[in-house]
């Protein structure tokens, strides 16, 4: 299962979160102050520049910590102001706990302050949760910030490595020797080629009856009675 980025996460709490704060308040502020304008609270002339107010930030503060990744001081941060801001909002919705409520000439008066405290304090022990997080997940996000800073370190290293330096040969080199040709006969052997004969008078080529014969193919010596070459076994 692809695992959803944490934008695509922040832009979802961002839409629920104002949804649950913002939008569904402004409602139910509004059927409220049309059908019931006899009901009033500490803060019911500003109500609407409350909820915007505190909402907002709820839904800013729940975006941030979601963008944020578990163990960093960010998130944490974050999730304690989320708690702080709805407790604050909370409390200006209910009017701190006191209401009250007029008809003609009847005056009532509610007061369910120590119940909206009861509530302010069950919701900030989400705070414990919020710390819980961090502490569990601190060391696994450490590691991810030190693998993330040895990655850089790591290219930046192969890049500037140079190859060695190739040591120069003190010894004899063949440049500094002399140029001697070289003859392979046939017998494998290796030795220098032989200074050319002196140059014979004329007609005596023609006088002179060779002693061997040559193979063509591998230049072996061989008797002139043979027909075959014994080295390479060519025709003569």
């Amino acid at each position: 299962m692809k695992q959803r980025s944490r934008l695509s996460d922040a832009t979802w709490t961002a839409f629920t979160e104002a949804i649950r704060f913002v939008v569904i308040p402004l409602v139910l502020v509004d059927l409220i102050a049309r059908y019931y304008p006899q009901l009033d609270t500490a803060f019911m002339p500003d109500i609407t520049m409350y909820i915007l107010f505190f909402g907002g930030m709820i839904t800013a503060s729940s975006a941030l910590e979601v963008s944020n990744k578990p163990g960093s001081y960010k998130r944490l941060l974050f999730g304690l102001s989320t708690l702080a801001f709805v407790c604050m909002w909370i409390f200006v919705i209910l009017g701190g706990g006191i209401a009250t409520f007029s008809f003609g000439p009847y005056f009532v008066r509610f007061d369910i302050s120590k119940i909206v405290y009861i509530m302010l304090f069950a919701v900030s022990l989400k705070a414990m949760l919020v710390f819980s997080t961090f502490t569990s997940f601190r060391d696994s996000f450490e590691k991810q910030v030190r693998q993330a800073a040895a990655k850089p370190a790591s290219k930046k290293a192969s890049v500037k490595r140079k190859p060695a330096a190739r040591s120069r040969q003190t010894g004899p080199t063949f440049d500094s020797m002399s140029k001697v040709d070289y003859d392979v006969t046939s017998d494998e052997g290796v030795g220098s080629a032989s200074p050319s004969p002196p140059p014979e008078p004329e007609g005596a080529a023609s006088l002179r009856v060779p002693a061997y014969k040559v193979c063509p193919i591998c230049g072996a010596h061989s008797d002139v009675s043979e027909k075959v070459c014994r080295d390479c076994g060519a025709w003569f």
